[in-house]
């Protein structure tokens, strides 16, 4: 009976994050507030989940060194009654921490879920309430976590949590619930694609830092994060050519974006009609309206009183995507998707924009362009890159010094990106695949599964379910394979292909995949010398540039870790876990290695390197390979400095 008391324990103190949200939601609508304080245990559980498989999976503290995988029946009166168990014993503090296991996949991945308990040998197990907790223990362990960057995770713990409850209540309201499937909610809404990037209501599906809203009030988290689907009134402006550097992939950067927004360029002529001012002084940028009010208002006022900067009336409504500084139209407008600057912490960082992004951006699209239209390896390949038209960041070349002169530079600039819709058919159906692993509330069927049995449905056979997976699968991943390999073997350059920076595009009404697009070239990495010697030069790209690397391995880790383990992973995941079919797991994997065995061998008959092709061809089939360590890197505040563990590799051949 405690035991149980224990498990149903409700009556928690809300952390100062949560708090602010309960009272923001009380004053917006009572029965969310209601919602929100019962989502608290659920939202906590969810971010406990996140930290502990980090714990497992990075060997955080000797956390996979010392665990053990053990059925509920092992222990008396477990406060878990059946089930596995991942069991976590801390060797200083001798405390074990334990969880029920929902699913263990490639690349050392494993899936929790809550309640999770302190095992107390004598009394009764002891229900995580917070994250925290566990954090406070971690650092117990080991001394060297005992330090701000500690400080600004638990922090950023306590942020995620609460707006995962925000979130999570939201859900539990939202409109989507009357319609039978996913599928069907985002077929009926204007903009299929907007609404796909809306559903991911949960965030990073392993970053402990998945909601992380750090500098925004839930009021203005609601007002402009994704999944509250609010229209976005964007601050046009204008910046005088003095104090601004452009970039565009053709033409001249002011027409490029006068051209597409229409009305604006009349709308500056106007702001600038009186003064002694010409419109051809000045160059327009976009920015988010929680930048203008918190940072543009106060920092940049200087150079608004000088006319350095002329705010525009002319406005138009963004929606917010995922990545919350990357907003879209809805259409039927389709003007161009922007990438802009907020000083947010979202997830792990700042959410400025680099002066290198609005630099290389349209230099890289140029890049990727002319290596898909000339190359052979790229023909017939059902994937292209979105182009990043052009790019604006103000630069003030009279700035006291270089640190402060960046850092202005990085909080006012604007990157435009192709609309997806203009390299779509009609019948197209394009999502970003980080709402695959989306379910609706109190149902364990997510997107992926849906559009798989469309596509079963349009066969004609959904008696055996692993040939259909198969089936649905294996154009999808060769798209993925025969895009990134090439551009990495070939060219040094890896994409990142995650899930969040990819679209994904199905047939409407067969589920059959048709083509994928990949954006954002923020977060690439290039090996200098090897796209230099195919030709290409780089010494255009910005001065500061980070994605610029002599080192080998940083490049093939990006490529890899962001197109095989997490986008191909967490879809051989999701899929694995609803059939429960472990060897239609090997068999989706399998698929994996053949296509790029496959793409291997074109590459080999082309002229170049092959001690080369050799060397990363072993690397990409090594029995272990390196896998990112995100809660590690958050520990040592290592944002842009990427940490690795050794974890065992699902492409490894045992006999070649």
């Amino acid at each position: 009976m405690n035991k149980e008391r224990n498990q149903q324990k409700t009556d928690i103190l809300l952390t100062k994050d949560e708090q602010e949200c309960f009272q923001t939601l009380v004053e917006i609508d009572s029965n969310w507030a209601q919602l929100f304080k019962e989502n608290i245990l659920s939202s906590r559980d969810k971010i406990t989940a996140r930290l502990m498989a980090s714990i497992y999976r990075e060997n955080l503290v000797g956390g996979f060194d010392h665990c053990e995988i053990k059925e509920a029946q092992h222990f008396q009166n477990c406060a878990i009654p059946a089930g596995q168990l991942l069991c976590i014993h801390f060797t200083y503090t001798g405390r074990t921490l334990f969880a029920k296991i929902k699913g263990q996949h490639a690349f050392n991945r494993i899936d929790l879920e809550g309640p999770f308990y302190w095992y107390h040998e004598s009394s009764e197990d002891e229900r995580v309430l917070h994250p925290n907790e566990i954090l406070d223990v971690i650092i117990q362990e080991d001394t060297q976590y005992d330090g701000e960057a500690a400080k600004q995770f638990r922090d950023d713990l306590e942020n995620s949590a609460a707006h995962m409850a925000l979130a999570l209540s939201y859900q539990a309201q939202h409109s989507l619930n009357v319609f039978p499937t996913l599928l069907d909610y985002i077929e009926a809404q204007n903009d299929r694609y907007l609404t796909s990037e809306q559903l991911v209501i949960e965030g990073h599906p392993v970053h402990p830092g998945a909601k992380l809203r750090k500098g925004m009030t839930a009021k203005e988290s609601i007002c402009y994060s994704s999944e509250y689907q609010h229209g976005i009134p964007m601050q046009f402006i204008l910046i005088h050519r003095d104090y601004a550097r452009t970039m565009s992939a053709h033409s001249n950067y002011a027409e490029v974006v006068y051209d597409a927004f229409e009305g604006l360029k009349e709308a500056a002529q106007n702001q600038l009609e009186g003064s002694s001012q010409s419109l051809n002084n000045y160059v327009p940028l976009i920015v988010h309206p929680w930048q203008y009010a918190h940072i543009i208002t106060e920092e940049y006022q200087d150079a608004i009183s000088q006319q350095i900067i002329v705010p525009l009336s002319y406005q138009q409504n963004y929606y917010a995507g995922l990545s919350f500084r990357t907003l879209m139209p809805e259409k039927p407008e389709q003007t161009p998707h922007i990438k802009l600057s907020t000083n947010v912490h979202i997830t792990g960082e700042i959410r400025t924009l680099s002066e290198q992004t609005t630099h290389n951006g349209p230099l890289m699209t140029n890049i990727l362009t002319h290596i898909a239209h000339n190359d052979p390896l790229f023909k017939d390949v059902a994937t292209q890159a979105v182009p990043e038209l052009a790019g604006a960041h103000f630069y003030n070349p009279n700035d006291k010094n270089p640190a402060y002169q960046e850092q202005r530079s990085e909080q006012l600039g604007t990157l435009y990106r192709e609309n997806i819709y203009d390299l779509l058919d009609d019948n197209a159906l394009p999502l970003i695949p980080s709402s695959f692993v989306v379910n609706k509330p109190s149902e364990h069927r997510t997107l992926v599964i849906e559009l798989i049995e469309r596509f079963a449905a349009h066969q004609g056979r959904s008696v055996d379910m692993s040939p259909l997976c198969q089936d649905w699968f294996s154009p999808y991943a060769r798209a993925l394979i025969d895009y990134v390999v090439p551009l990495l073997v070939k060219y040094g350059i890896a994409l990142e292909a995650h899930l969040q920076n990819t679209i994904a595009v199905f047939d409407d009404r067969t589920g059959t995949f048709q083509q994928m697009l990949i954006r954002d070239f923020e977060g690439l990495r290039i090996d200098q010398h090897q796209l230099s010697s195919m030709g290409y030069d780089t010494s255009d790209f910005h001065e500061k540039s980070r994605i610029l690397t002599e080192s080998q391995t940083s490049v093939f880790n990006k490529a890899f870790y962001s197109t095989i383990q997490n986008h191909l992973g967490e879809i051989v995941a999701a899929i694995a876990h609803y059939y429960k079919d472990e060897q239609l797991e090997n068999k989706l994997w399998q698929i994996v290695q053949t296509q790029i065995q496959q793409c291997f061998e074109r590459i080999k008959q082309t002229q170049m390197n092959q001690d080369r092709i050799n060397s990363i061809y072993h690397t990409f089939f090594n029995p272990v390979i390196d896998y990112k360590c995100v809660t590690t890197m958050r520990l040592i505040d290592e944002a842009h400095h990427y940490t690795y563990i050794k974890v065992d590799n699902p492409l490894y051949m045992t006999s070649e």
